[in-house]
Order: C-alpha cells, then structure tokens, then sequence
C-alpha cells in the first residue's frame, strides 16, 4: 500500500461493500416479515416456519450491526497510509536535492541525513500501523462471514420446514428461496470485500 491508488482501492470496496451489504440485509428483513405474516395468517399449522423466520430477522439484524463497525477502520487506515504517502515524497524529493546537488550537503550540515533517517523511521512506524488496522479489518470481515454462514444454516431450515407444510398452500418455498438469494447477495459482497483487503495486505507486506 504505497500510492494513491491503493488507498482509493480500500475506500472504494469499503464503500461499494457496506452499500450491497445494507442493501441485502434490508431485503433479507423485509422477507422475513413477509413470511411471519403469511405464518401469522395461518396459525399453529406453520409454527415450524415462524421460529424459523424470527431467527432469520435476528440474525440479519446481527448482521448489520456488525456490517456497521466496518468503516470505523477505515479513516484510521487512510489516514496512516497518507502521512506514509507524505514521507515519502520527503524523502524523494531530499534524494532528488542531493543527487542533484554539485556540493556535498551531507558533510556541511550533517543534520541532513539525521532529518532523512526520522522520515525513514515514520514510515516504518505508520506502516506496522496500517498492517495492525487491516488485520483488525479483517477479523471483523471474517466475523461477519461466519455470521452470514449461520444465517445460510437458518435458509437451509426455513427450505426444509417449508417443504414440511408445503400442501398447505402457502407460498414459503418461494419465500425462502428468496431469502436465500439475498443472503448470497451479503456472501458475495463481503467475500469480495475480503479479497480485495486481502490483496491489500499482501502488498503491504
């Protein structure tokens, strides 16, 4: 994580990340409740399904209150990524003056190449600091995919008690198939949002 770019890569996919995330969730609740209704609507003869979909609405919102601590790393990792950014070109541009330089700066004020030495030291500190904020950023990105992988094992029930009462007529199968898609909405969303950091982290070590 050395440029520009880079850093714009990590605000781009945190966005584009809570955006679909958000999104999906809001929808995952929202047929949730459509299925307590259709469940309220007809009594005891779907009690299975209706457990089912109150944990699925629990869940979701499990989800988004973790989705929601996701940005809270992100200015801290900007804003290492930035002053590395800035000693950097320090330091370029402290090289390009030597090199360019018919004297020799370093034996006349020696305070040079001490000054160059505590950019260095910045640099090294800011990036451990950037390392430390994307492996916090990660943990909670693989959190949120063993939250999401629970609420794949609830989709899974929900099929399963809607197949049990499917001669009822209600229309639950359809209904879980539903929140199925938009759980994989959040699956995908998050797992491409860890790739990318995971690219980050590459690089940055």
């Amino acid at each position: 994580m050395s440029n520009v770019q880079q850093i714009m890569d990590v605000v781009d996919a945190s966005f584009r990340a809570r955006q679909d995330i958000d999104r999906a969730l809001r929808e995952i609740d929202r047929r949730a409740l459509n299925a307590m209704v259709l469940v309220k609507k007809h009594g005891n003869a779907l009690a299975g399904y209706g457990v089912v979909a109150q944990a699925f609405r629990e869940r979701a919102a499990m989800l988004r209150e973790s989705a929601s601590h996701l940005q809270e790393n992100i200015a801290p990792l900007i804003g290492s990524q930035m002053r590395i950014l800035q000693q950097q070109r320090l330091i370029q541009n402290f090289d390009h003056m030597m090199q360019s330089s018919r004297e020799d700066l370093h034996k006349q004020c020696p305070a040079f190449a001490t000054t160059r030495q505590a950019w260095g030291k910045v640099i090294a500190t800011e990036q451990e600091t950037a390392r430390r904020i994307l492996r916090q950023l990660l943990e909670k990105v693989r959190t949120l995919q063993e939250g999401v992988e629970e609420q794949e094992y609830v989709v899974t029930s929900g099929r399963i008690e809607a197949a049990l009462v499917e001669a009822s007529g209600v229309p639950l199968m359809r209904v879980s198939r539903d929140m199925g898609e938009a759980v994989q909405i959040v699956a995908r969303a998050i797992r491409d949002y860890r790739q990318q950091l995971e690219r980050l982290q590459d690089e940055s070590n």
